[in-house]
């Protein structure tokens, strides 16, 4: 895709921090009587976003692949700090989602004061809405982002020009009052710069765009990350700009995106079509975050470190699996929180600015291998003023994360480290387990082709006399087994009676044995039988064959193959048996047809 349209698609996290990034900044700043400094903070975190927005332009030119920060860590640094940085993407998503869904409710209750008190109902709501939506897919998407971030701009620009138009001067009420101690002040800058970094997140995304964008990948995607980068940097200024010169405190009295447009356009339409506009760029931030969380966790499978199954993500039952994921993890999050971004945005750093770390290191690794190879003189200085500029941005983007550590460890910060450091714990644990397979399966000089059994013997289970039943007996037929048994479990005695008789009117050319149950139970007295057959004849295989019903909608699988599945778990434990599920398709699964257009709809678009 084009620059227009990929801004939009990839820029939406990035731009979307307006709406809560100088709110961050300014309570940061007021907790130690150090409002007057707002122009100048936030002229430090612009800096601070420029400069990482120049690292990663150089990241992108060098590796234009959707692997984004984990990929070049991985290949740079190795796999442990690979799962580091995948570990500590995936808590950033979860935290991306939560803070913008409770972002989201404080706007609407900004704009409807009779909410108040509802925000975790609101944003969990939000939440739903936005899953329901990743489940089944939406045509048109890109369209859909595309109004969305162009109209949030249109209405930046237009607040920032009212806004200045009706400024008439500084104002002569002081902003700060009291005389506070130099603790306070040092907390209070170390806040700032901890909180005012939050607009760095959702840069990893336009990292990992470059598969997307049309030829020359890399220059294209860099232009699109330079371009969302310096967007987002300007509306913060103007946005904690306008702040400073109205004179406005801190989330005491709502958002500040919100309290800008109030005193700028009255409390009437125009605050309404700016907090509009705010809730859908943060709702299309949010939403686009489950793509991204579905693709790292592909990546980290394919790579051993997550479930094998994970890395099938055109997989419709692997997407979904994902998306609620997602959903369940978030909500948890945004109902321990309460729904409060003052809260969540101490959490929300420590994930992307360790990725961010360890990115612009094996950036450092890849530059210093290319100045090894490198000749010509243009090409070198080229390299060594890449290089330091990577280094540059690693020592801030660590300043920023141990500042964060520190002063807001208390505040939240250890959440997302506790978080990080079990997932990657948890990533250690798989990896070692995909090895510890991977060796005991393997083939050695020494391994022969195994003996076959010297006999084979069939079991149909017959829970009913219906077509499944008839359609699973005649698979047992067409494999020629030594010997063929149907096989029922009497639960009931009138039913089981009933059965018997059709059976033997109908001459299916295979006996029906019977198993008594005293507890009306399936499982145990079918596993007892094949157990008994392979103590009998160690040497020969049982192949049980189980009806199974395919279903087309996902509730009805509660309802069915319930007990089919236990004895399938069951029987894989005995020695020489072979479970197989021999499908039979509902109503339901005919008319539901193939696979529904979620993934059609919606698998170009990232």
């Amino acid at each position: 895709m084009r620059t227009r349209l990929a801004l939009p698609v990839f820029g939406a996290g990035i731009l979307s921090a307006v709406a809560y990034g100088p709110d961050a900044l300014i309570d940061a700043l007021r907790s130690g009587l150090q409002q007057s400094w707002i122009p100048f903070m936030a002229g430090a975190t612009v800096v601070i976003l420029m400069l990482l927005g120049l690292a990663y332009s150089s990241q992108v030119r060098a590796f234009p692949h959707e692997r984004g920060d984990y990929g070049v860590v991985r290949d740079r640094l190795g796999q442990r700090f690979g799962m580091i940085t995948g570990a500590s993407l995936l808590v950033d998503y979860l935290f991306t989602v939560s803070i913008s869904v409770a972002a989201i409710a404080e706007a609407l209750i900004y704009l409807v004061p009779s909410w108040s008190g509802w925000a975790p109902a609101i944003a969990v709501t939000a939440l739903g809405l936005m899953t329901l939506v990743n489940l089944r897919g939406i045509r048109d998407r890109g369209r859909v982002l595309l109004a969305v971030w162009h109209g949030f701009v249109l209405v930046l620009i237009v607040l920032v020009v009212v806004g200045w138009a009706r400024y008439e001067g500084a104002p002569r009420v002081p902003l700060d009052s009291g005389s506070p101690e130099t603790w306070s002040i040092l907390m209070a800058f170390a806040g700032a710069v901890a909180s005012g970094a939050v607009m760095a997140t959702g840069i990893e995304h336009l990292a990992a765009s470059g598969p997307y964008h049309a030829e020359p990948r890399g220059q294209r995607a860099s232009r699109t990350l330079l371009i969302a980068v310096i967007t987002g940097a300007a509306a913060f200024s103007a946005i904690a700009w306008l702040a400073w010169a109205y004179r406005l405190s801190g989330w005491a009295d709502g958002p500040i995106f919100l309290q800008v447009s109030a005193r700028v356009f009255g409390s009437g339409v125009g605050t309404w079509i700016v907090g509009i506009a705010a809730v859908a760029i943060l709702y299309a931030a949010a939403t686009s975050v489950f793509r991204r969380f579905s693709r790292l966790t592909g990546l980290l499978a394919s790579d051993g470190v997550l479930p094998r199954q994970m890395a099938m993500r055109n997989d419709r039952l692997v997407q979904r699996g994902s998306v609620l994921i997602v959903a369940v993890l978030s909500v948890i999050i945004v109902v321990a929180s309460r729904a409060s971004v003052e809260q969540l945005v101490h959490m929300y750093i420590v994930g992307v600015f360790t990725a961010i770390v360890l990115s612009q290191r094996a950036m450092i690794e890849w530059t210093g291998a290319r100045l090894k190879l490198a000749t010509a003189p243009t090409q070198r200085w080229e390299l060594q003023g890449r290089r330091a500029l990577h280094f540059i941005a690693m020592i801030t983007a660590g300043a920023v994360l141990l500042i964060t550590a520190v002063f807001n460890f208390a505040n939240g910060a250890w959440i997302a480290i506790v978080f990080i450091v079990v997932l990657v714990v948890l990533m250690h644990g798989i990896r070692k387990h995909y090895a510890a397979v991977r060796l005991d399966i393997a083939l050695d000089k020494n391994t022969k082709a195994p003996t076959l059994p010297s006999a084979t013997h069939g079991i149909v289970l017959v829970a009913q006399m219906h077509r499944p039943a008839l359609h699973a007996l005649a698979y047992a037929k067409a494999a020629r087994h030594t010997t063929l048994k149907a096989v029922t479990v009497k639960v009931d005695r009138g039913a089981s009676l009933a059965l018997q008789k059709r059976w033997g009117e109908m001459n299916l050319g295979a006996p029906l044995v019977v198993l008594d149950s005293p507890y009306r139970d399936l499982v145990s007295p079918m596993l007892d039988y094949v157990k008994s057959l392979h103590r009998a004849s160690p040497r020969e295989a049982v192949f049980v064959y189980v009806p199974e019903y395919i279903v087309g909608r996902w509730w009805e699988q509660l309802l069915h193959n319930r007990n089919t599945a236990r004895l399938r778990a069951q029987l894989l434990n005995v020695p020489n048996v072979v479970v197989s599920a021999v499908p039979w398709m509902l109503e339901s699964a005919r008319r539901e047809g193939p696979m529904d257009e979620i993934i059609g709809a919606d698998s170009e678009m990232p």
